[in-house]
Protein backbone atom coordinates (compact mmCIF):
# COMPACT_ATOMS: atom_id res chain seq x y z
CA UNK A 1 0.00 0.00 0.00
CA UNK A 2 2.67 2.56 1.07
CA UNK A 3 4.62 1.49 -2.22
CA UNK A 4 1.48 2.48 -4.36
CA UNK A 5 1.01 5.72 -2.65
CA UNK A 6 5.01 6.32 -3.62
CA UNK A 7 4.75 5.28 -6.99
CA UNK A 8 1.58 7.64 -7.40
CA UNK A 9 3.39 11.18 -5.82
CA UNK A 10 6.57 10.00 -8.03
CA UNK A 11 4.12 9.46 -11.64
CA UNK A 12 2.22 12.71 -10.10
CA UNK A 13 5.49 14.65 -9.43
CA UNK A 14 7.65 13.40 -12.83
CA UNK A 15 4.43 14.40 -15.15
CA UNK A 16 4.02 17.83 -13.45
CA UNK A 17 7.77 18.48 -14.17
CA UNK A 18 7.14 17.35 -17.79
CA UNK A 19 4.08 19.91 -18.09
CA UNK A 20 6.47 22.74 -16.44
CA UNK A 21 9.40 22.24 -19.03
CA UNK A 22 7.06 22.06 -21.52
CA UNK A 23 5.46 25.57 -20.51
CA UNK A 24 8.72 27.57 -20.44
CA UNK A 25 10.15 28.77 -23.78
CA UNK A 26 13.21 27.76 -24.86
CA UNK A 27 13.62 31.19 -26.61
CA UNK A 28 13.11 33.52 -23.85
CA UNK A 29 15.24 31.59 -21.05
CA UNK A 30 18.37 31.62 -23.91
CA UNK A 31 17.71 35.63 -24.44
CA UNK A 32 17.47 35.87 -21.06
CA UNK A 33 20.82 33.87 -20.48
CA UNK A 34 22.07 35.61 -23.45
CA UNK A 35 21.70 39.33 -21.97
CA UNK A 36 22.48 38.37 -18.50
CA UNK A 37 22.28 42.13 -17.38
CA UNK A 38 18.71 43.29 -18.67
CA UNK A 39 16.59 44.52 -17.21
CA UNK A 40 13.93 41.37 -16.07
CA UNK A 41 11.02 40.80 -13.82
CA UNK A 42 9.48 37.54 -13.04
CA UNK A 43 5.58 38.15 -11.80
CA UNK A 44 3.83 34.99 -10.76
CA UNK A 45 -0.35 34.37 -10.08
CA UNK A 46 0.18 35.14 -6.76
CA UNK A 47 2.68 38.27 -7.07
CA UNK A 48 -0.10 39.87 -9.70
CA UNK A 49 -3.13 39.52 -7.35
CA UNK A 50 -0.77 41.23 -3.83
CA UNK A 51 -0.01 44.05 -6.92
CA UNK A 52 -3.87 44.46 -6.96
CA UNK A 53 -4.14 45.92 -3.89
CA UNK A 54 -7.18 48.35 -4.74
CA UNK A 55 -9.10 45.23 -5.52
CA UNK A 56 -9.69 46.24 -9.59
CA UNK A 57 -11.89 44.34 -11.04
CA UNK A 58 -10.74 44.88 -14.89
CA UNK A 59 -6.73 44.19 -13.57
CA UNK A 60 -8.53 40.71 -11.62
CA UNK A 61 -9.81 40.20 -14.99
CA UNK A 62 -6.28 41.11 -16.72
CA UNK A 63 -4.64 38.33 -14.81
CA UNK A 64 -6.83 35.73 -14.27
CA UNK A 65 -5.40 32.79 -16.46
CA UNK A 66 -1.84 34.10 -15.93
CA UNK A 67 0.35 31.57 -14.25
CA UNK A 68 3.76 33.28 -14.95
CA UNK A 69 5.20 36.19 -16.34
CA UNK A 70 8.72 36.84 -17.94
CA UNK A 71 9.57 40.53 -18.98
CA UNK A 72 12.90 41.27 -20.53
CA UNK A 73 13.78 44.32 -21.76
CA UNK A 74 17.23 45.27 -23.63
CA UNK A 75 19.11 48.63 -24.90
CA UNK A 76 19.17 47.88 -28.62
CA UNK A 77 22.34 50.27 -28.72
CA UNK A 78 24.62 48.84 -25.93
CA UNK A 79 23.75 45.36 -27.61
CA UNK A 80 23.94 45.87 -31.29
CA UNK A 81 20.41 44.29 -31.35
CA UNK A 82 19.45 44.53 -35.22
CA UNK A 83 15.70 43.53 -37.62
CA UNK A 84 17.42 40.00 -37.87
CA UNK A 85 18.29 39.43 -34.65
CA UNK A 86 14.42 40.06 -34.16
CA UNK A 87 13.59 37.66 -36.91
CA UNK A 88 16.43 34.90 -35.33
CA UNK A 89 14.04 34.71 -32.35
CA UNK A 90 10.62 35.05 -34.04
CA UNK A 91 11.73 31.62 -36.09
CA UNK A 92 12.78 30.07 -32.93
CA UNK A 93 9.53 31.08 -31.63
CA UNK A 94 7.82 29.67 -34.53
CA UNK A 95 10.21 26.21 -33.90
CA UNK A 96 8.16 26.19 -30.64
CA UNK A 97 5.24 26.09 -32.16
CA UNK A 98 4.17 29.66 -31.36
CA UNK A 99 2.04 30.76 -34.09
CA UNK A 100 1.71 34.65 -35.64
CA UNK A 101 -1.05 35.93 -33.64
CA UNK A 102 -1.51 40.11 -34.39
CA UNK A 103 1.28 42.84 -35.20
CA UNK A 104 -0.07 46.01 -34.15
CA UNK A 105 1.78 49.76 -32.94
CA UNK A 106 0.90 50.78 -29.53
CA UNK A 107 2.45 54.19 -28.01
CA UNK A 108 5.43 54.22 -30.40
CA UNK A 109 6.42 50.95 -29.88
CA UNK A 110 6.45 48.15 -32.44
CA UNK A 111 4.44 44.91 -30.84
CA UNK A 112 4.30 41.00 -32.09
CA UNK A 113 2.36 38.66 -30.69
CA UNK A 114 2.32 34.77 -30.84
CA UNK A 115 0.02 32.40 -29.39
CA UNK A 116 0.63 28.74 -28.35
CA UNK A 117 -2.30 26.16 -28.05
CA UNK A 118 -3.06 23.08 -26.66
CA UNK A 119 -5.71 21.03 -27.96
CA UNK A 120 -7.21 24.76 -28.93
CA UNK A 121 -6.22 25.83 -25.05
CA UNK A 122 -4.02 28.67 -25.02
CA UNK A 123 -0.85 27.57 -22.93
CA UNK A 124 1.20 30.83 -23.73
CA UNK A 125 1.36 34.08 -25.38
CA UNK A 126 4.95 35.97 -26.30
CA UNK A 127 4.88 39.51 -26.67
CA UNK A 128 7.89 41.28 -28.97
CA UNK A 129 7.89 44.40 -28.11
CA UNK A 130 10.20 47.29 -30.33
CA UNK A 131 10.83 51.20 -29.72
CA UNK A 132 13.58 53.05 -30.58
CA UNK A 133 15.87 52.27 -27.65
CA UNK A 134 14.50 48.89 -26.44
CA UNK A 135 13.81 45.60 -27.61
CA UNK A 136 11.57 43.81 -24.54
CA UNK A 137 10.12 39.89 -24.72
CA UNK A 138 6.89 39.21 -22.41
CA UNK A 139 6.51 35.79 -22.32
CA UNK A 140 3.47 34.67 -20.63
CA UNK A 141 2.62 31.35 -19.78
CA UNK A 142 -1.23 30.85 -18.91
CA UNK A 143 -3.36 33.50 -21.49
CA UNK A 144 -4.48 37.01 -21.23
CA UNK A 145 -8.26 38.13 -22.95
CA UNK A 146 -7.16 39.54 -26.36
CA UNK A 147 -9.05 42.59 -25.90
CA UNK A 148 -7.16 43.34 -22.80
CA UNK A 149 -4.18 43.04 -24.76
CA UNK A 150 -3.55 46.38 -25.54
CA UNK A 151 -4.27 47.06 -21.68
CA UNK A 152 -1.44 44.98 -20.46
CA UNK A 153 0.96 46.22 -22.92
CA UNK A 154 0.75 49.98 -21.27
CA UNK A 155 0.93 48.54 -17.82
CA UNK A 156 4.34 47.15 -19.24
CA UNK A 157 5.31 50.19 -20.91
CA UNK A 158 5.06 52.00 -17.30
CA UNK A 159 7.81 49.55 -15.86
CA UNK A 160 10.69 51.34 -15.20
Amino acid sequence: MIMKKIFSILAIAVLASQVTVIAQSKTTRAFAEKYDDAFTLFFYNNTLHMLNQEDNKEFEALIKDIDKMKFIRVSKKENNLTDADFKKMVDKYHDEDFEDLMTMSHEGMNINVYIQEDDGVTTGLVLLMSDAESFSVLDIIGSVPLNKLANLISKVQDIN
